[in-house]
Parts: C-alpha cells; sequence; structure tokens
C-alpha cells in the first residue's frame, strides 16, 4: 500500500470541516430534540422515549406547530399525567403541553433557562427534566426550579381548553 503524505495545509482544512460538520450536527440534534427519544417523523406517535434521567411519556414526539389561537391538541390526545410537545410558531421554538394528574393543562417553553438543552416531561416524578445539565422544572407550580443549574423557571405559554381542544391564546 503506497502511502502519501497529506500536506499541513489539507489537514488544517479537513480537521477544520469535521469541526464544522461536527457543531452543525450538535445544534441540529439539540433543535430536533436529539438525545430525548425523538423518533422521526412529526406525525409520529409515541407513547414511551427515553431522555436523560428516565422515561419520558408524551402523546406525540414532535407535536404540531401552532400559533396564537391555534389547537395545540384535542383534551382526549393527551392523557393525564403526559406530555405533548410542540412548536409555538410566534416564538419560533419549541413548547411543551402537560396534562396534569389534577387534570389541568399547562405549557412552557420547552427551551431549559440554564444553556438552551429541550426539556422533556417525566412521568415518574411529575416534573419537566432537561437532559443536558440535570435542571429539574415543577409544572404544576409555574414550571418553578426544583433543581439547578437553571435560575429562572421555564417561560409560561398561555392556553386555554375550549369544546375539548387545548387552544393556544
Amino acid at each position: 500500500m503506497n502511502k502519501t503524505p497529506i500536506s499541513r495545509k489539507s489537514f488544517i482544512r479537513l480537521a477544520a470541516m469535521l469541526g464544522a460538520g461536527s457543531a452543525i450536527a450538535s445544534v441540529l440534534s439539540a433543535c430536533s430534540g436529539g438525545g430525548q427519544g425523538s423518533s422521526g417523523s412529526d406525525d409520529e406517535q409515541s407513547t414511551q422515549a427515553s431522555g436523560g434521567g428516565g422515561d419520558t411519556t408524551t402523546a406525540q414526539a414532535a407535536g404540531p406547530d401552532v400559533s396564537s389561537g391555534q389547537v395545540i391538541a384535542q383534551e382526549s390526545e393527551v392523557p393525564a399525567n403526559s406530555a405533548l410537545a410542540f412548536i409555538d410558531t410566534d416564538l419560533g421554538q419549541p413548547g411543551v403541553l402537560v396534562h396534569l394528574s389534577s387534570g389541568d393543562f399547562v405549557a412552557y417553553s420547552a427551551v431549559c433557562t440554564h444553556r438552551g438543552c429541550t426539556v422533556s416531561y417525566q412521568p415518574q416524578t411529575q416534573q419537566l427534566a432537561c437532559p443536558c445539565h440535570g435542571s429539574v422544572f415543577d409544572p404544576t407550580h409555574d414550571a418553578a426550579v426544583v433543581q439547578g443549574p437553571a435560575a429562572t423557571p421555564l417561560a409560561k405559554i398561555d392556553t386555554e381548553l375550549q369544546s375539548g381542544k387545548v387552544i393556544l391564546t
């Protein structure tokens, strides 16, 4: 086998391309919820997906794009003690609709206030958890921080229940 040495200039270009490719892959993974059980198409149903700290029950792996006044979900689509991921097109960010054990619905930005990773609902603890650095939020108390490093709660997204439909307001 004939080995041809690579020039320093070619080596640096190759290293820069590999680094840029890795950075892009990391960003795309974070944006798509990678590492949290995101499994493909927007319409694919998922009842169990694994994330940073255990099983995450969600009604959909990747939810619908919605804006103010639009339906996020049918009430019957999201069982109690589960969550539905969606994209808030008004904010251009992922959101999470949580159907609390009490029967109430709450929605928050799914972007962790610590470093911007996507949080997921943990039905075992009934909390929202960040798989990147371990922050935990309580959806029953306005997404208050239960465990850091995050210092501020998740942003609330206003919703209301109308005729069996959860609507973004």
